[in-house]
């Protein structure tokens, strides 16, 4: 960052003190403190100390061992402030000659001058229209009684939805409002989601009656005002509060967030004009996901395509870097590409990705399967580990490492990961079944293996008649065994000869590789 201009450093105090004045930060001393620390150390050109390890020990009083890896706090922390910067510069600081902005992926502020007044001068995290991302509003949830301290768990709820959903990458979130805005909420809600440019609204009601606690959660279209979920909680020990709060929290989450919840799907279906103004991104993140619900090779070029694209239109997006990475990979797997280079491409990729956002858990997610055909297990445990971190609730992106896992020979931890993911939302992508399939085969459970297969209806991929052939050999099924045999054969003439080098390029365990060439051999006699 450039020396800041000692004539300039009174203007940044000025509007810092601005800032803190404003209600929603007033009322956060922790997030004021934050704010005051990043900014005193820029402007006395300390930058390059501002770390996630210096904020958790100076700001946050976190002990000397702390490590990031581990605790997410400052993270979390930083999510806060940015949605507060967001709604100040949105309302009353909207004609503030200055702007202090933090950018996402670093703690170093940005003090941009508008020039002229004029609207293009402002942060891109600022315009509400300069954001491919679907805007959240979480708006206070009503107490409908007074019996029980609601309102203070209403506030925590809020809190805690805000600090979880903005752990996604494709997802922004505003979720601390002044007096004036809640004025607007409670007359309207619909309006005032628009008057932030917010796509949609959680929003709900709290009730206790008879030392039961009833809390109903709604997802809303701001632009339609439908409801697109709504999920009733009912708890009759009201004593675990946090409990409570932990465990909506992760149900809702869970089920809205990543390209397999909720508001991307609705995205989609109701907001074609949103894939129109960011097309290239749009395309890439739309063809990514209509890939991972419906495997074919029509679906595989066209997302590669267009992720492609999106990386030279839009080379400062992490996301899309990583989903292009991660589909190189699947050339190699679905035996569409086998080139000696595919693999440094695809980790040429996710280390683009990464060096642009270090906390992009789909370039962690992509890391995990490069460590995967560099048959570097501590390493592909390692990367999955610290993609769950970034965010345990995304369930898609979650099951897909832990199917990684059990490719790596880590069973048992695979297994349990996709379990878990599929529990808290059951979209995931089509190739999670060959995981599953492949814990069963580990396990000598063949008829759930072939359960499994039997779930993948994925024809055009060899995956498909190869492990139902494997496994209706397995429980000596052979007639309808040898069927799926032919449809192997259709779609790779020499595949029994090569079964053995293909599978080993994904599957770890050549215990496992071993049975299911041995079970596809034996119907090929």
């Amino acid at each position: 960052m450039e020396n800041l201009k000692k004539e300039t450093h009174e203007d940044i105090f000025t509007e810092l003190e601005s800032v803190l004045n404003f209600n929603s930060l007033k009322s956060s001393p922790i997030l004021s403190k934050f704010l005051r620390y990043v900014v005193e150390e820029t402007v006395n050109e300390n930058q390059h100390f501002i770390k996630e390890y210096s904020i958790a020990v100076n700001v946050l009083k976190r002990s000397f061992d702390f490590n990031s890896r581990d605790d997410a706090v400052v993270r979390i922390h930083a999510g806060r402030l940015r949605r507060i910067l967001n709604e100040y510069y949105l309302t009353i600081g909207q004609n503030n000659s200055l702007i202090i902005d933090i950018p996402k992926g670093c703690y170093v502020p940005r003090f941009i001058r508008k020039e002229n007044n004029r609207e293009e001068s402002l942060p891109p995290t600022v315009s509400r229209h300069n954001d491919t991302n679907p805007i959240i509003a979480i708006f206070p949830f009503k107490a409908i009684t007074t019996e029980q301290n609601l309102d203070l768990f209403s506030l925590m709820l809020c809190e805690e939805l805000s600090a979880q959903l903005s752990l996604f990458d494709d997802i922004s979130v505003v979720g601390n409002f002044s007096s004036e805005m809640i004025s607007k909420i409670n007359q309207n809600i619909l309006e005032a989601a628009k008057s932030i440019g917010a796509d949609f609204i959680i929003t709900g009601n709290i009730q206790c009656n008879d030392r039961t606690l009833q809390i109903r959660v709604n997802l809303l279209n701001s632009k339609t005002g439908e409801f697109v979920m709504t999920k009733s909680f009912d708890h009759i020990n009201i004593k675990d509060i946090h409990r409570i709060q932990n465990e909506i929290t992760h149900s809702i989450v869970s089920e809205i967030g990543g390209y397999y919840g909720s508001i991307f799907k609705e995205i989609i279906k109701t907001s074609p004009s949103r894939i129109t103004d960011h097309l290239s991104i749009w395309k890439g993140l739309y063809s990514y996901y209509k890939y991972q619900c419906d495997c074919s090779f029509e679906n595989y070029w066209s997302a590669f395509r267009n992720l492609a694209e999106a990386t030279k239109l839009h080379p400062n997006h992490a996301t899309t870097w990583a989903m292009l990475g991660e589909f190189y990979l699947h050339g190699v797997v679905f035996a569409i590409e086998n080139d000696e280079n595919t693999i440094e491409e695809a980790y040429r990729c996710v280390m683009k990705s990464l060096k642009i956002d270090p906390h992009c858990q789909q370039a962690w997610h992509t890391l995990t399967w490069v460590n995967l055909f560099k048959k570097d297990i501590e390493a592909c445990l390692s990367s999955a580990e610290q993609c769950i971190k970034i965010n345990p609730n995304a369930s898609g992106i979650v099951s897909g490492v832990g199917c990684m896992l059990v490719f790596a020979g880590y069973f048992d931890k695979g297994f349990l990961i996709m379990q878990d993911a599929i529990e808290k939302n059951p979209y995931s992508p089509w190739w999670i079944n060959i995981g599953f399939c492949c814990y069963y085969l580990s396990k000598k459970e063949y008829k759930n293996a072939f359960l499994c297969a039997e779930k993948m209806d994925s024809e055009e991929t060899f995956w498909d008649p190869l492990l139902k052939c494997a496994t209706l050999s397995l429980i000596n099924e052979d007639v309808k065994a040898k069927k799926y045999l032919s449809k192997l054969l259709a779609l790779q003439p020499g595949m029994p000869y090569k079964i053995h080098q293909i599978l080993s390029s994904v599957i770890l365990s050549q215990d496992l590789v071993r049975e299911i060439n041995e079970a596809i051999f034996h119907q090929s006699q």
